[in-house]
């Protein structure tokens, strides 16, 4: 008996038998072509995950309708010409075991259009398009239409079900929220009713026995939005129309943050809560998530009736192989997703998605999986110089690929940089991403030789075809008076440094919001001094929006365009925007103001006279993203 007996029991959701109860959640990621096709990109993606072992895969959310389109690269379904492309992705997906189902979707007024459309001409305060403007009755009719018409293509593609998106505020959802419902027709009376609508009109195209999963938001996180209650009252209307199983959510483009959640508070079954309550209410399947990572959770939440399905989102992008390594009990082997929100960042950017732990998203079309990254064609001995993600990601890459690969680090754990975001408790995920790679490197038969600072001596007697320097980054030290008075990041996280109880972080960038969260919330009363207008510039929005709302909530007093000065004993002294100075009193000042490569230019220099390939990879080379160290290890590592 394996120990997830629940997480790996077969489901009908109507009268197709799914193999497990874990859902890959229907998620944007930008590969399909500049018309809305099918690419191999976009299948690859999929068959990834099919081949890890998911049980369920919900294909991305695919426009009914060309004014409700969200995103370059997202794919279509609002004509017939789509469905060859799409049946090649069903039978790619299918060869492996896996259900499949597709996403039908009209952003309304989120859209991504000159004008968008919506049930009245409600604008969100983050919108894509323009200026929105409200749908006649007509037009409403039409659109239900070409939601059917949608439906039917989807069944006619081969695949086993289709998911209404009725959450995240799209055109579904703002038909049943108050707060973009305001008609005075029978729409408005019965918010419901579009919905119903379009699952009725489905079920006449494709029949009593075709399986309709319904995306259901339980609540927008704003006053007067949808809320639990209508939620659990709208799911039983539905299942009354023909839904077959209901996927439980929320939040809109206002509040973002809840649909992909940050690290702050990204508590793993982030939506169970309000699932409970809605599947108290149903007879039909009920499928929800958020955050997860830890299997247990997982089997936890189906054993107690919580929810009959897990979803994994972006931890399927960080490992589209997590179903398989929890099934065969190789849980230290699962790479975590960080919460980082660089993926759906990505599409914000008019980017295809990545992922700053898995380099191979995006790219599974060339290589499907790091087993299958070809060998090299001449061994050699490579010699990496940093355990950061950066040298961990070169070392685990290049040792795949059949080198013999030595590590060296001067601290005696690995994780550089890395160990110190991990510091506070809302960062342990990269805790676990350490712990995946001393894990992965120590089954591939890396040699680690940590607490040992290298030398060219050493570099000589090991005489390496190959070496690459990842030795992270420092934090700068300004040249200001009185900097002896404060101390350094670094030290204040890992403890090297009495903190006292009022404290000043100079540096308003992640590091040193983070920082003052983390102390805020042993209890410190901290003000973060930052010279910019705002804080963590450069950070996913949700991300940075979050970071402030929990600052804030903590207690921490944040003051933007404040130039640090001078620092003395017990405080700083800044100049506001208008050039005015103050004092600032604190019994520690932590300096966050940015770091520079922790690199010796001179060792670099000795050891290019005898070896001809030498490389400096992550924050050795630039400070940046984990993204970048990470990609940067792993594509370093594919040249050797």
């Amino acid at each position: 008996m394996i120990k997830y007996s629940k997480l790996f029991e077969p489901i009908k959701i109507g009268e197709i038998l799914v193999p497990n109860r874990i859902v890959m959640a229907a998620m944007g990621v930008g590969y399909a072509g500049l018309n809305g096709e099918v690419t191999e990109q976009l299948i690859a993606h999929f068959e990834a995950a099919a081949r890890g072992g998911v049980g369920l895969i919900v294909a991305e959310a695919t426009y009914v309708h060309p004014n409700g389109r969200l995103y370059d690269g997202e794919t279509s379904i609002d004509d017939d010409k789509f469905i060859i492309g799409l049946a090649r992705l069903v039978q790619r997906v299918k060869s492996y075991g896996a259900r499949v189902a597709l996403q039908i979707n009209h952003g309304g007024i989120q859209s991504k259009v000159p004008q968008p459309v919506g049930p009245t001409a409600v604008r969100r305060m983050f919108s894509l398009g323009g200026p929105p403007r409200e749908l006649s009755r007509e037009e409403i009719e039409e659109i239900i239409d070409a939601y059917a018409a949608a439906a039917q293509r989807v069944m006619t593609a081969g695949f086993d079900m289709v998911e209404v998106h009725g959450t995240h505020g799209y055109l579904v959802a703002q038909f049943l929220s108050p707060i973009t419902n305001k008609r005075s027709d029978e729409y408005g009376a019965d918010k419901a009713l579009f919905a119903v609508k379009i699952v009725e009109r489905i079920r006449e195209k494709c029949g009593k026995g075709y399986p309709i999963i319904f995306r259901l938001s339980a609540t927008e996180f704003m006053e007067g939005g949808i809320t639990v209650d209508f939620a659990k009252h709208a799911a039983k209307k539905l299942e009354e129309a023909g839904v077959n199983a209901i996927g439980v959510t929320g939040g809109n483009y206002d509040t973002a943050e809840h649909i992909t959640q940050p690290v702050y508070i990204g508590k793993q079954g982030y939506f169970f809560d309000y699932a409970s309550q809605i599947k108290k209410n149903v007879n039909i399947p009920v499928i929800s998530g958020g955050c997860i990572f830890d299997p247990n959770i997982a089997e936890k939440a189906i054993r107690d009736g919580v929810v009959d399905m897990i979803f994994l989102g972006r931890q399927l992008l960080a490992d589209p192989a997590w179903p398989k390594k929890v099934r065969e009990g190789r849980i230290k082997e699962i790479r975590p997703c960080i919460l980082c929100n660089e993926c759906i960042n990505s599409l914000f950017n008019i980017k295809p998605v990545v992922c700053s732990v898995n380099p191979l998203k995006g790219y599974e079309f060339k290589y499907l999986s790091e087993e299958e990254i070809a060998k090299a064609s001449k061994p050699k001995l490579v010699l990496v110089i940093g355990g950061g993600p950066a040298g961990l990601e070169a070392a685990k890459i290049a040792k795949i690929r059949g080198h013999k690969v030595i590590l060296y680090d001067e601290k005696r754990k690995i994780g550089g940089t890395a160990l110190l975001a991990s510091k506070p408790e809302f960062k342990w995920r990269i805790g676990k991403l350490i712990e995946y790679y001393e894990n992965t490197l120590k089954k591939l038969g890396v040699k680690l030789r940590l607490g040992e600072k290298i030398n060219l001596k050493k570099i000589r007697r090991i005489n390496p075809d190959v070496v690459i320097f990842a030795t992270g980054s420092k934090p700068l030290k300004p040249e200001i008076p009185g900097v002896d008075y404060s101390v350094m990041v670094d030290d204040a996280l890992l403890g090297k440094v009495k903190i006292g109880e009022k404290v000043i972080v100079v540096g308003g960038g992640l590091v040193g919001c983070e920082a003052a969260l983390y102390l805020a919330m042993k209890g410190r009363r901290v003000t973060v001094v930052e010279a910019l207008p705002q804080i963590a510039v450069g950070e996913p929005i949700m991300n940075s929006v979050t970071l402030y709302r929990e600052l804030v909530k903590n207690g921490v007093n944040v003051l933007v365009n404040h130039k640090l000065l001078e620092i003395y004993r017990n405080g700083i002294i800044v100049a506001d925007e208008k050039g005015e100075k103050k004092s600032i009193e604190a019994d520690t000042i932590i300096l966050a103001v940015g770091r520079e490569p922790n690199i010796d230019e001179k060792l670099v220099s000795e050891v290019k006279k005898t070896i001809k390939e030498v490389y400096i990879i992550g924050d050795a080379k630039e400070v940046r993203k984990i993204l970048y160290a990470v990609n940067e290890g792993f594509y370093t590592a594919l040249q050797i």
